[in-house]
């Protein structure tokens, strides 16, 4: 490059053209494997959210997931969408099905989760709405373990109260005035104000989260009660994946298979993604595909929106206030090349990934002819 840069008279290959094209060139090798990634996956879950970039434009960023044929799961950031012209909930519903589209991954998709933007975490006319045929999924057992547990603090108000006292001096024996001549016990008003707090987050926790009982299916794959499950299959979580994503799966022989690993302590993994790896290790994928395709529905379900918080990062060190004009269409190849650069560093390692860059740059448009014809 330095001797190039030295010695070149009449292509340097520094314009800002040539730059966006090989930028282009890059992203377009790397967008179509993860197409092949993609088609070869038996689920995929989408990930979108939005935040605001240096330049005050509106950037809904898209992640992919899914369960590679290596039985590793994958989150693939796709890009960056600037949605500044319109952010309801219908334009960003149609972001959504146009990449779904674009990907073609509409008769595998079955998790979706919004983050961020209140358009998008709307009940009501909301994105969730709109796309209401693969609705959002959360982690159910923290979910539950939490309410659990705020649900039991109600009871535990004295506990609460002493532990107040002790931290920051309130005094039972002084009253709190509400007017000149009123006076309130103040254990009886913060017992009040505890339990509506309280009461308040539980009740949202089970409005927002009344969809999880769909998403019992989980348990099937509670390693912790294997051995209740050998005395007594646990039909009301079988009968949870008939309903949600029975279209996926022979439902008789997956029972089977249950049954099967239930009886069997080698498949008492520390984890789903353990058990995969187990079962694709020791080929019994033919033996077992039910049960194998079970724990990639699991894994593909996306129980937090972390990947995509993550590649905000990535746009705020690409888009800065020195470089505030920068493309919609550079901006996602590179933040495609910072956030995936492990996939970028596997492929430059193959004989034909230079060779594919070089012919999609080629393809370009410009004043002189690159290909022969």
């Amino acid at each position: 490059m330095e001797s190039h840069l030295d010695t070149a008279s009449i292509f340097t290959g520094l314009s800002n053209r040539i730059q966006n094209d090989l930028i282009e060139a890059i992203h377009k090798v790397m967008l179509n494997e993860m197409q092949k990634e993609i088609d070869q996956a038996k689920f995929v879950s989408i990930l979108v959210d939005e935040t605001s970039d240096v330049s005050a434009s509106s950037q809904l960023s898209t992640v992919l997931r899914y369960v590679t044929e290596d039985c590793v799961t994958k989150e693939r950031f796709i890009g960056f969408s600037d949605v500044s012209a319109d952010r309801s909930a219908n334009a960003l519903s149609e972001h959504v099905f146009k990449c779904i589209e674009t990907w073609e991954c509409g008769n595998k998709l079955i998790a979706q989760t919004y983050d961020g933007a209140a358009i998008m975490a709307g009940q009501l006319n909301g994105l969730q709405a709109k796309n209401k045929s693969h609705d959002i999924v959360y982690c159910k057992q923290q979910i539950d373990k939490t309410r659990t547990v705020l649900e039991n603090k109600l009871d535990n108000f004295s506990v609460f109260y002493d532990r107040l006292g002790e931290k920051y001096g309130v005094d039972a024996g002084i009253g709190i005035q509400r007017s000149k001549n009123i006076s309130i016990d103040p254990q009886r008003h913060y017992r009040t104000l505890y339990n509506k707090i309280i009461s308040i987050i539980v009740d949202q926790i089970k409005a927002r989260y009344s969809s999880l009982e769909e998403f019992k299916f989980m348990e099937l794959l509670n390693f912790n009660k294997v051995d209740e499950y050998c005395k007594q299959f646990p039909v009301d979580s079988l009968d949870s994946l008939i309903t949600t994503y029975g279209r996926f799966f022979d439902v008789i022989r997956l029972q089977s298979e249950l049954n099967v690993m239930y009886s069997m302590k080698d498949f008492k993994k520390p984890s789903v993604s353990h058990l995969m790896s187990y079962i694709n290790s020791t080929d019994l994928v033919e033996a077992m595909p039910e049960l194998f395709n079970l724990c990639k529905l699991i894994l593909t379900i996306p129980s937090t929106t972390a990947s995509v918080e993550r590649s905000f990062s990535a746009l705020s060190r690409i888009k800065t206030y020195q470089r505030n004009a920068t493309g919609e269409r550079r901006l996602s190849g590179l933040a495609l090349m910072s956030i995936e650069k492990d996939l970028l560093q596997e492929l430059m390692k193959r004989e034909d990934f230079y060779e594919n860059v070089i012919d999609i740059f080629a393809q370009k448009d410009r004043r002189i002819e690159l290909i022969y014809k």
